[in-house]
């Protein structure tokens, strides 16, 4: 009885992840709601897959980094340093969470500015129909197809900033890598 509901409770599970957007408008109109309710977990919900997944990297590569402080960083100020680095991407749920903890006023203003703009326009699509935007007086609303057959539409204003703290996140994790050897074996040495 119990394995012959685990398919059900699947698709129910399954059907609790908002749908991908699956056109530019349908991205657009998400955007617009989740700017109405300044709300960062509906905002989540209308980004583009690239800029979720790396958010999804920062957020692996903060916990990381926080896991390796802990372990091996002496106590003292530049301990103290990394984990307060370190902690949104440790102390967060998920990428999700962590995004909407991590989002700037400034990032607000900027996605409305640019929808308001927009007035009533609505996306057009470009070719090959992986990108598609509203051309404002504040600078293009632009939105991106996912990659694959189920990915949808997504707001792509935020891949930028997102971009850039996946790639700081990224090799700050090699760093704490490399580090940890060192204060390991330092340690190692201090014990003799």
């Amino acid at each position: 009885m119990r394995l012959a509901l685990l398919p059900f409770l699947l698709l129910c599970v399954g059907g609790c992840r908002p749908r991908e957007a699956s056109t530019p408008t349908e991205a657009h109109a998400r955007l617009v709601a989740a700017l109405a309710a300044h709300d960062g977990t509906l905002l989540w919900d209308a980004l583009d897959q690239d800029t979720r997944w790396s958010w999804m990297t920062i957020q692996r590569a903060w916990r990381e980094c926080y896991d390796i402080t802990h372990s091996v960083v002496p106590e003292g100020p530049e301990r103290t340093r990394l984990l307060a680095r370190f902690e949104p991407g440790a102390t967060s749920e998920n990428a999700k969470a962590l995004f909407a903890r991590m989002l700037s006023t400034e990032d607000w203003t900027r996605a409305k500015a640019l929808v308001t703009a927009a007035g009533s326009r609505l996306p057009e699509l470009r070719l090959p129909g992986e990108s598609s935007e509203i051309a404002t007086p504040v600078g293009p609303l632009v939105y991106r197809k996912g990659r694959g057959r189920s990915a949808g539409w997504g707001y792509a204003g935020l891949a930028g900033l997102a971009d850039q703290l996946k790639f700081a996140a990224s090799a700050d994790l090699e760093r704490m890598r490399r580090d940890a050897a060192d204060y390991e074996r330092a340690a190692t040495r201090g014990a003799r």
